[in-house]
C-alpha cells in the first residue's frame, strides 16, 4: 500500500515537470498550461492521454 501512495505521488510530481516543461518550450508558439495540483495529478496518473486530454480541453474552452 505504502508504495502505490509513493508511486502515485512521484508521478504527480513528474506530471508537475512534465507540464513545467512544456510551458517553458510551449511558450515560443503561444501554448501553455496552467501549472496546478489539478492538472498535474491527471498528467501525473494517466500520463500523455491526460496531458491531452488537458490540452484538447483547453483548446475547446476557449
Amino acid at each position: 500500500m505504502k508504495k502505490k501512495v509513493l508511486r502515485i505521488v512521484l508521478n504527480i510530481v513528474l506530471g508537475f515537470a512534465a507540464l513545467f516543461a512544456f510551458n517553458a518550450v510551449g511558450g515560443n508558439w503561444g501554448l501553455g498550461i496552467g501549472l496546478n495540483a489539478v492538472n498535474a495529478c491527471v498528467v501525473g496518473v494517466l500520463g500523455v492521454c491526460g496531458f491531452a486530454l488537458i490540452l484538447i480541453l483547453q483548446t475547446l474552452s476557449t
